[in-house]
């Protein structure tokens, strides 16, 4: 017997059916009809509420990066160097578990260069940027745009490593943590002061 549910309940529920789903399997071998039996709706109503499986994969997507970047913690009550290194091992720990997303999305998902995916991807990478830098320059300072760019250009350089990690091609857990903490440290310490002089030198010689 169907449950009853409120609209925003069985939305949820097929939502975690769904990212389930998404998380075991190829996109190609999840079926939107096995997803709303799962979650006993119809597969009236869950094109209702996702249209299809291109809406489904988008929901889920968004709702999985609205809340990845709380993994880097901003309450930290440790050295640089530690809190760094704490951040980093909760960043990968997240990746080992859901191997098969961070797959999905670090990889252009199977939806190719949706511009959807790819602005949700964009605000995913700009929120772990804030977080990163918010530890170093503190919550209440606004964070220049070269210091953004920067780490958003070092984000991906760790991303490109994990992947070559969690498929077995690159280096281990541990020589992947080291690396992923030391671009951040050096990052935050050393290229990003130099991009902000040669942005500094620029404007003086104009």
């Amino acid at each position: 017997m169907r449950r009853r549910l409120s609209p925003g309940d069985r939305r949820k529920e097929i939502l975690e059916v769904a990212t389930r789903a998404f998380a075991e399997k190829p996109f190609d071998e999840v079926h939107v009809d096995a997803i709303a039996r799962e979650a006993g709706a119809s597969r009236a109503l869950v094109n209702h509420y996702f249209r299809d499986k291109r809406g489904l994969f988008l929901a889920v997507a968004q709702d999985a990066l609205n809340r990845l970047p709380s993994f880097v913690r901003d309450d930290l009550d440790l050295p640089t160097e530690e809190m760094v290194a704490a951040n980093t091992a909760r960043w990968l720990d997240l990746v080992e578990a859901g191997r098969r997303t961070f797959l999905l999305f670090a990889t252009g998902g199977p939806l190719g260069h949706d511009p959807k995916l790819d602005e949700l991807l964009d605000r995913f990478c700009d929120g772990v940027s804030y977080r990163i830098l918010a530890n170093h320059l503190g919550t209440t300072t606004e964070i220049p745009a070269a210091a953004r760019f920067t780490m958003r250009a070092a984000i991906g350089m760790i991303e490109r490593a994990m992947i070559d990690w969690v498929t077995g091609r690159g280096l281990t857990r541990e020589q992947t943590q080291a690396l992923i903490t030391q671009t951040i440290l050096t990052t935050v310490r050393e290229i990003i002061p130099a991009v902000e002089a040669a942005s500094d030198s620029g404007a003086t010689d104009d």
